[in-house]
């Protein structure tokens, strides 16, 4: 029984080994064959990728073929835009030297138009527009009982400008205004040397100040008016808010007042007489242009007046203001202009310069090493010609403390001396 049962079992372990045999035969037979699709489905799909690689290729060098054309063509409208651009840019740089041109010729034009109008302005003289545009701002200086000169409105802070000899022996200072007030007024600061003096209202007048222009653009035979109050004898208060018209007759004059010796002074030939002093010189702008101080004396001659520039006035009464006094510039010399005798002896190519005649001691051109008899020929580097420039020059541009250069010519010899300008004590 139990061999029967083993038997069985090796028949079925055949029959299962042949089975399985069979299977795995079938099994090899399956996978080579799908071995062999796949291997042709290899070679199909490399054939097509070859394919679709060349279609793909010969598109592309047809595009890039296109695209090179395409590029070829840029490059060429580049080049022409090049060109368009190269000579647009000349035509821009012509354009820039017409343009640069035409301004050239505006400013020109425009200079010859303020030049234009400037001697229009010289030329054509309204006095009495002048007259009815600053009067209001023109006042009378006068003691308890009488007109002593006039003086103008400086500024809108209550200050009158008025000359120096008018006021220095006056006291109570009365003010009174083109509408009939008046004010008192104290002095706030003078310059004896400039014949400039600053009064102070004791409450503000509300009156437009008058414009206040430069002397350093006056030409001689420039039309001029002064407006002033000469004279006491009409009315107690005598002949106020005179008007006068003329000319300038020289510019950066030298003259004595009260004994003391001013420079910066206008010469002019509008009428003034006792009472004008300290009162406003007008050009044709109606612009301060000068400070009236003084005529010459009429056993002398006559047509002969002098006023403070209107940029010395301005800088001594802007210095009072600001600081109380101005501190008047000095070299410390006696000087007199050159005479024909001296210039032929010593010898001078010209007369133009400044004979020194005396030094004071211990001032700036004692301690500089100026000595009595040196012609002074330039100042700062500006030739002088004579007293009234130098004075002129040192009143309007020099200050205390500036260091300057002096040329001298001591005997035959030339020689240039550094010296510090000082104050002239008043």
């Amino acid at each position: 029984m139990a061999n029967k049962v083993i038997i069985g079992i090796l028949v079925l372990l055949v029959i299962i080994a042949g089975g399985s045999g069979y299977y795995s035969y079938t099994l090899n037979l399956q996978i080579d064959d799908l071995g062999n699709q796949l291997a042709t489905a290899i070679i199909q799909q490399e054939v097509r990728t070859n394919a679709l690689g060349d279609e793909i290729r010969r598109e592309m060098a047809g595009g890039l073929g296109v695209l090179e054309n395409q590029l070829d063509e840029s490059q060429a409208d580049i080049a022409g835009l090049d060109s368009e651009l190269e000579a647009v840019g000349d035509r821009i740089s012509g354009l820039d030297d017409e343009i640069t041109g035409t301004l050239n010729q505006l400013e020109s034009l425009d200079e010859r138009l303020g030049e234009a109008e400037t001697e229009i302005s010289r030329s054509v003289f309204d006095a009495g527009v002048i007259y009815e545009k600053v009067t209001p701002s023109v006042v009378r200086i006068a003691s308890g009982q009488s007109v002593a000169g006039s003086g103008f409105v400086y500024d809108t802070d209550s200050h009158i400008v008025t000359a120096y000899h008018v006021v220095n022996s006056l006291s109570p200072i009365y003010v009174i205004m083109h509408d009939g007030r008046i004010f008192k007024a104290t002095t706030v600061g003078y310059c004896e040397f400039s014949d400039v003096a600053v009064l102070e209202l004791e409450s503000n007048p509300s009156v437009e100040p008058l414009p206040t222009g430069d002397s350093g653009l006056i030409k001689v035979g420039d039309p001029v008016a002064a407006i002033g109050s000469p004279g006491d004898s009409d009315e107690p208060l005598g002949l106020r808010d005179t008007l006068t018209a003329g000319i300038i007759s020289q510019v950066d004059r030298f003259i004595m007042v009260d004994n003391k010796a001013v420079s910066n002074m206008l010469q002019f030939d509008a009428a003034v007489n006792f009472g004008n002093s300290g009162g406003p010189l007008f050009n044709s702008g109606g612009e301060v242009i000068g400070l009236v101080t003084a005529r010459i004396d009429p056993v002398m001659g006559d047509g002969i007046y002098w006023a403070v520039s209107s940029n010395k006035m301005k800088r001594v009464a802007d210095a009072i203001l600001a600081e109380g006094s101005f501190a008047y510039p000095w070299i410390g010399v006696g000087i007199a202009d050159l005479t024909p005798q001296e210039v032929e002896d010593i010898p001078l190519a010209t007369a133009n310069g400044v004979r020194v005649t005396g030094v004071f001691s211990d001032g700036p051109a004692d301690t500089a090493g100026i000595q009595y008899g040196d012609i002074i020929v330039a100042l700062d580097g500006v030739p002088v010609r004579d007293m009234d420039q130098l004075t002129a020059y040192l009143g309007e541009f020099m200050s205390p403390g500036d260091e300057t250069v002096l040329d001298v010519i001591r005997h035959v010899t030339p020689l240039e001396i550094s010296i510090e300008i000082g104050a002239r004590e008043q």
